[in-house]
């Protein structure tokens, strides 16, 4: 009895939604300090430390649907607001000027290359060493 209570809720638990979330990076030149978020239950935002401490990029972590805002200082001198909307299968954050705005997960559209073609057979003839 108590191995079905177990297996029924086993099924239930892996039935539920599960939602891609995509993160998104936020980078400047300048610093960027001071982050404020207005709804701490749709979005994380916290800095990306690097090597150099350069601290011009941060990350928005989405944690569920909905809309949300942060802001932050930039360059210890211009407050500066971004407006995030989060849906089931995307995050949206409205362009600002002097900021490159890119999603973790989705890779850009500007890369079109082509691959290389395999290298071609080439027969010789057993005779005269030349090309069939």
């Amino acid at each position: 009895m108590l191995k079905k209570i177990f297996s029924i809720i086993a099924i239930i638990l892996t039935v539920l939604n599960a939602n891609a979330y995509e993160d998104c990076i936020i980078s400047s030149d300048d610093k960027l300090t001071d982050i404020n978020v207005e709804g701490n239950g749709i979005i994380n935002v916290f800095s990306l430390i690097t090597i150099m401490n350069e601290k011009n990029t941060i990350i928005v972590h989405p944690l569920k649907a909905g809309q949300s805002s942060f802001d932050l200082l930039k360059g210890e001198k211009e407050r500066i607001r971004f407006n995030v909307k989060v849906t089931e299968d995307s995050t949206y954050i409205a362009p600002v000027k002097g900021f490159e705005i890119l999603t973790i997960d989705c890779p850009p559209d500007f890369f079109e290359y082509e691959l290389d073609l395999p290298p071609g057979l080439i027969i010789y003839s057993k005779n005269t060493n030349e090309e069939e």
